[in-house]
């Protein structure tokens, strides 16, 4: 008992070991920084500190690297160290394009299964590299394969829990040169695994693991993986659109993790290489899908004849306690009627002690909310709206 405990707080000590885990980090910080300057530009306001993005990238993952480390043990989720030292670099040289949709396990995976499939055999003359290259040649492709597809359940997973505090408003051109507004999903999550490697204290029997492995004995290892995601809505309110995509990646998830475990299942593994390849086309062709969709249809934070629609709010501000939603249409403040952003704030600071405000909310129900203000809080209310003027043209892709 004494060997396992020390075999899994050594697995748990990879995970320090693994560069990836850094690079993953620093990643993290470096696109909050981006979009905190983004946020200042179109705002002259951050709408979330830049330890917001290491707080909803690492803890969702934790979660759910938790629960997926349970199912990959018990199901025998088998990955050799040479394995996962080829699949971080090529994820470490897929960060270096600092691009989210690229950063993620659909392409770091697939260029590992090529490798450990199709690499000729070589050696450096490096002792450790060569023993992760004879690792590498000797791989089940079918485990690659398994551990793809629970990738992409887990996407599929971490979108579909994505709240409204989870987008960042911007202000863009359309396609006819316009300014209207949008809500970026930009998130790289940290997914920490635990999965079995050779060797180690822990023995294999007739009900461990689920896919049998034969008589050996196995060790565990806390792998960092990372999921990138970056996507701008445009054409509605951001949440659906965001919890759509997430029930379509984890749907095509499930169909690939079914697969391939039918696949070690029967040792076939010699098709695994259509699940590997039907999650990089899956993947990327619902990407294209909804990108196509912000394209053809009208923008939904746009200017409007009568009232203006809310873009986002500032949390902790005063808005953000006044029962104000995201998508509702403010048509009057204090008596008068908005039409353009100025509107606004003139009204506001008609009034430094008192708000109210006529609300028209997604069914085009109309209500009232209003407020006591405290000394300065006029200025800083906390309510973003699409502001032509400000726009800017700018490559949205991540």
């Amino acid at each position: 008992m004494q060997e396992i405990v020390w075999d899994i707080l050594k697995g748990m000590g990879w995970f320090f070991l693994n560069p990836l885990f850094y690079v993953i980090l620093l990643l993290i910080g470096f696109h909050a920084v981006v979009r905190v300057k983004r946020e200042r530009s179109d705002f002259h306001i951050r709408v979330y500190d830049a330890m917001d993005d290491f707080v909803k990238g690492i803890f969702p993952g934790l979660l759910i690297g938790l629960i997926f480390s349970l199912l990959s043990v018990f199901a025998g989720l088998l990955l050799p160290f040479g394995v996962i030292a080829v699949m971080s670099a090529f994820y470490i040289l897929l960060g270096l394009t600092l691009r989210k949709n690229l950063f993620h396990p659909v392409f770091a995976g697939l260029l590992t299964f090529l490798a450990a499939a199709y690499l000729p055999e070589f050696t450096t003359g490096v002792a450790l590299i060569d023993g992760w290259l004879t690792d590498l040649q000797g791989a089940s492709l079918g485990m690659i394969a398994l551990l793809v597809a629970a990738l992409v359940v887990a996407e599929g997973i971490l979108l579909m829990s994505v709240g409204a505090q989870n987008t960042s408003p911007i202000l863009l051109r359309g396609k006819r040169g316009k300014g209207i507004g949008a809500h970026v999903i930009s998130r790289i999550w940290l997914v920490p695994l635990f999965v079995l490697v050779p060797g180690g204290a822990i023995a294999t029997n007739s009900w461990f693991p689920l896919l049998q492995l034969g008589e050996a004995s196995v060790g565990l290892a806390l792998v960092p993986f990372a999921i990138g995601f970056h996507h701008v809505v445009s054409q509605s309110m951001p949440e659906p659109v965001v919890k759509n995509i997430g029930l379509r990646f984890m749907w095509l998830g499930v169909i690939l993790l079914a697969s391939a475990i039918t696949l070690v299942w029967f040792e076939l593994e010699q098709f695994a290489v259509v699940v590997v390849a039907l999650a990089f086309v899956g993947r990327n062709a619902l990407i294209l899908f909804y990108r196509k969709l912000e394209v053809e249809r009208a923008p939904y934070f746009s200017a409007l004849n009568e009232g203006l629609r809310v873009l986002g709010i500032i949390p902790g501000s005063p808005a953000s306690k006044m029962n104000v939603s995201i998508g509702e249409r403010i048509v009057k403040v204090n008596g008068r009627k908005m039409e353009r952003v100025e509107d606004f704030y003139g009204a506001v600071q008609s009034n430094a002690q008192f708000c109210k405000m006529e609300v028209l909310n997604a069914n085009d129900d109309i209500r009232f909310v209003q407020r006591s203000l405290y000394e300065n809080e006029h200025h800083e209310l906390g309510l973003l709206f699409a502001q032509p003027e400000k726009a800017k043209r700018r490559k949205v892709v991540g």
